[in-house]
């Protein structure tokens, strides 16, 4: 069953802006667009909670409340169940086509490879404080007609994400600031998932490019992760279907099947059935 959509929501509302602006600073955000079903962020969000909780699936400790952060880099799979009444937050829209050009900044990649799994950071009352001078700055620039616009934001951002990857360290001293081998295997998995989809949806395709017996490499995802490689695939496949058929009405059934892989129509729609109790057909209905 597909998730109520609420079209009224700020970030919704802001979406054709942040495609066409790049960056957009949005304030005084009231919960979250869906509830319930797993979503797949098309942009890059930085969500930075004032107030209130709110609930998210698979993190954990289930909440994302006041003095938190969180990243959701382009294509994450997150799922968010609820939202207290009193919930309030600022969220930093970055398009997809700037998160590109933020991936070959020394400090964003600094920490990069670990946003796609990490829990919300939550910060101290002065890491709070200084965060919310770089959001007024990203908002300042980000309004401005200067011609180093892009320039200034892309520096900016790329300060702003590496002080919430020290912060985290700081802040969980068992952490370790490298990165394990298993987090970096996670994270070209993913990525290679993301690139790849649409040539395969096979687990062992993926074994391949991390240069990892398909056996072994199953086995380490699923222990570090606690979801099989498999699950994982089916997972963003399944969303990234649901994309289409939710915003592409001008995509027929064998276009999208096309679009994702599949070999036939009958093969996705066995496949989206599967895995959602429903034909392509019913959902888009």
């Amino acid at each position: 069953m597909k998730a109520d959509v609420n079209t009224q929501h700020p970030y919704i509302q802001h979406m054709n802006d942040i495609a066409e602006q790049d960056v957009v600073v949005i304030d005084n955000v009231k919960g979250f667009p869906a509830y319930g079903e797993v979503y797949l962020a098309p942009d890059m969000l930085i969500l930075i909670c004032h107030e209130g909780e709110l609930w998210v699936k698979d993190m954990p400790d289930k909440t994302f409340k006041a003095h938190d952060i969180s990243i959701l880099l382009p294509d994450q799979i997150v799922a968010f169940l609820r939202a207290s009444a009193d919930y309030r937050a600022t969220l930093i829209g970055i398009s997809r086509k700037f998160h590109d050009r933020l991936q070959h900044s020394y400090p964003y990649t600094r920490y990069a490879p670990r946003y796609r799994r990490r829990p919300a950071t939550h910060l101290t009352d002065e890491q709070y404080k200084s965060l919310l001078d770089m959001v007024e700055l990203v908002r300042s620039i980000s309004q401005s007609k200067s011609v180093h616009r892009a320039e200034m934001l892309c520096n900016l951002l790329a300060i702003m994400l590496n002080m919430v990857g020290e912060y985290y360290v700081s802040n969980h001293p068992n952490i370790s600031i490298n990165f394990s081998p298993n987090e970096l295997l996670f994270n070209r998995f993913y990525e290679a998932v993301i690139q790849h989809h649409r040539e395969s949806h096979e687990m062992a395709y993926y074994a391949r490019i991390c240069c990892l017996s398909p056996k072994y490499f199953s086995e380490i995802i699923k222990r570090d992760t606690g979801i099989s490689a498999n699950k994982w695939i089916s997972t963003y496949i399944t969303v990234r279907a649901k994309s289409l058929l939710d915003s592409r009405e001008d995509y027929s059934i064998q276009q999208i099947s096309d679009f994702l892989g599949f070999s036939e129509p009958s093969s996705f729609s066995r496949f989206f059935k599967r895995e959602t109790g429903m034909n392509p057909k019913d959902y888009r209905k």
